[in-house]
């Protein structure tokens, strides 16, 4: 290490390559060490040595190597003095580096690029939205900085932030961050709510788990009215009895009617490519788009964006974007279908739309399709059969009575 920092040391203040030739050269170098010379890099070559010397002891080796009848010779000179002595008549160069150097070091001094970690249910925008009006974005001065203060704004603006870290690494600011574990949903049991029919039908099945079930198995419903209701009458029968509210629990299914409409033309356009495919290049200002290789062809084009490239300087955004498109050529075609092919596609259609109507616990029961034929188009009509739950709930309305025996229990 100490000759490391003397190798370091020398070449700061300067140094002189030397060549010593001679039988005394062994002699030479113990005398020039022997009166403060430090040598270093010492090598032999041929009849002499070649080694390196602090350039201020140049006149001692000059006179240790006049004693011990050595010819000494200067190879060349190293260090700082000497690439500044070899720039000095290169001003415009010298004044372009320092130049270059003052600005590499004042861009250093901004943030550039503001980066965001750990988080899953927090958006980033609206994390960094924060930290922009705490003064943390690109462009900002580091100096300007707080990162501690930022680290408690982030902690009390956000109640989904367990910790927070922000560390500044050149011009990359990284925020680290951990959510807080994510609250289960909580079901309320305590409100008073009933359970009410989403949609007319005829009940298959019930299971009330709380409250008093108000139909049975085969009742016709409409929407809108009270399965499983939330009042418990209390007591004994032939005693005194009072009437509580629950949060009622419970299932409900039933047969479910639909009736599904749908009509197709005979006649029809359909796109066919041609296999052509072009791409086009454009710069993106304002809204205002230049094409830099716009495809020459006068056919009709369906345009696809690959990627919109936004330029910017670290984080900070240019008004500026690059984008990137595949042309490809098509042509409009009029076709015919036939009636039966009409029907297999309108079947195909009632079937997916029955199917968008069904909850996970659904299915279909049934399904008929009546066709009507016309010149130009054909028409379905579907009765459907579905098997579905139909509870829901439905906070109860009670009376300001009501409300005041609730709250006495």
């Amino acid at each position: 290490m100490r000759i490391l920092l003397l190798a370091l040391w020398y070449s700061l203040r300067g140094y002189v390559r030397i060549r010593a030739k001679g039988f005394s050269a062994e002699r030479f170098m113990n005398m020039a060490a022997f009166r403060g010379v430090y040598l270093w890099d010492i090598a032999y070559e041929g009849a002499g040595m070649t080694m390196k010397a602090d350039a201020g002891g140049l006149d001692i080796l000059e006179a240790c190597a006049e004693k011990t009848g050595c010819s000494m010779e200067i190879l060349g000179w190293g260090g700082l003095p000497a690439f500044l002595r070899r720039f000095r008549r290169r001003q415009v160069w010298s004044a372009g580096l320092l130049l270059f150097a003052a600005g590499l070091y004042l861009l250093s001094s901004f943030i550039w690029t503001v980066e965001v970690e750990g988080n899953e249910r927090l958006e980033t925008e609206k994390l960094l939205s924060a930290c922009e009006k705490m003064g943390l974005r690109p462009g900002a001065w580091k100096q300007n900085v707080d990162t501690e203060a930022i680290t408690n704004n982030l902690l009390v603006q956000f109640s989904d932030i367990s910790w927070v870290s922000v560390g500044i690494d050149g011009t990359d600011v990284t925020i680290k961050l951990a959510e807080t574990i994510e609250k289960a949903e909580l079901i309320d049991r305590e409100t008073p709510c009933d359970i009410i029919a989403s949609a007319d039908g005829v009940i298959v099945q019930i299971t009330a788990e709380r409250g008093t079930p108000k139909v049975q198995t085969g009742d016709v419903v409409k929407k809108g009215d009270v399965l499983i209701s939330s009042e418990l009458l209390i007591g004994l029968e032939g005693e005194e009895q009072h009437t509580e509210y629950t949060a009622a629990e419970g299932t409900v299914t039933a047969r479910i009617w639909q009736r599904l409409t749908e009509e197709l033309p005979l006649q029809y356009e359909e796109v066919q490519y041609s296999g052509v495919e072009k791409e086009n290049r454009s710069i993106v200002f304002s809204e205002k788009e230049l094409d830099i290789i716009h495809p020459d062809g006068a056919g009709k084009w369906e345009k696809t964006v690959l990627e919109e490239q936004p330029l910017a300087l670290g984080d900070f955004q240019l008004p500026l974007s690059l984008k990137k498109e595949i042309w490809k050529e098509y042509e409009i075609l009029e076709k015919t279908r036939t009636i039966d092919e009409a029907k297999s596609i309108l079947e195909e259609n009632l079937r997916k739309k029955t199917e968008n109507l069904l909850s996970p616990y659904g299915k279909i029961e049934d399904i008929k399709i009546r066709f009507e034929e016309y010149a130009d188009s054909v028409r379905a009509e579907g009765s459907v059969t579905l098997l579905d739950r139909i509870d829901e709930k439905r906070q109860t309305e009670l009376k300001e009575k009501e409300r005041e025996n609730l709250n006495e229990f």
